[in-house]
């Protein structure tokens, strides 16, 4: 089977368009603002589950196409992809607490601790970019 490259800069072009809006939001307010605006606030949230739901898509393709690896949701396919070497340790670990923010979105019906996700957010989102980099070395883009 063959990975689809196609696919592949799809979703990769998704990720960089959500972190490049992420990435403008949280360059134009600053963590107060963020809070006093609950609509800014959701669609910070909203892009997160994109770029999540587009990195799980792109590592189960690869997992899927590449190496025949079933999965079975996004925590199982973010550890297969580490296990596998399709991310590396430290990129795992960066994401992990991203992953386990998208599924407590989506489970927990939008329950979330809003200030540890702008600190992990304001600290963390320039590994969606070092994402796209390790797929495009990984898939020879």
């Amino acid at each position: 089977m063959h990975i689809d490259r196609q696919r592949i800069e799809h979703y990769l072009y998704d990720i960089k368009k959500n972190t490049i809006e992420l990435e403008d939001l949280l360059n134009k307010y600053t963590d107060d603002a963020l809070f006093q605006d609950p609509y800014i606030i959701k669609a910070v949230k909203y892009i997160l589950i994109e770029i999540a739901e587009a990195m799980a898509n792109t590592l189960q393709h690869i997992l899927a196409k590449s190496l025949g690896q079933p999965v079975s949701g996004y925590m199982d396919t973010l550890l297969k992809a580490k296990e596998n070497g399709i991310l590396t340790e430290g990129l795992f670990f960066s994401l992990n607490p991203f992953f386990k923010f998208r599924h407590a979105l989506v489970r927990r019906y939008w329950i979330t601790d809003d200030a540890l996700l702008l600190k992990n957010l304001r600290s963390g989102y320039r590994d969606f970019y070092t994402f796209i980099e390790q797929i495009e070395r990984k898939i020879g883009s």
